[in-house]
């Protein structure tokens, strides 16, 4: 598995596995109710030089400010 710091840092197209979120509890759970959950596999759909991006976990689709994002920790296999 080669790691990868964050949610944020991925490129469209790409999937990994999420292994934690690193944010205060409001916004951890917060993030968790949007199905952000530790062993869920996550993908970016559309990720803009600018702006929110788009993940999908599962068959739901998020649109996430990039600063939660960050917050996602995740690995990826390469």
């Amino acid at each position: 598995m080669k790691n990868i710091d964050n949610l944020s840092s991925l490129r469209k197209g790409q999937t990994a596995l999420i292994t934690g979120i690193h944010a205060p509890d409001s916004t951890r759970q917060r993030l968790q109710s949007m199905g952000l959950r530790t062993g869920r596999e996550a993908e970016v759909i559309r990720r803009p030089r600018h702006g929110p991006m788009q993940i999908r976990i599962g068959s739901m689709n998020l649109i996430m400010r990039r600063c939660d994002a960050a917050r996602v920790i995740i690995s990826t296999q390469q």
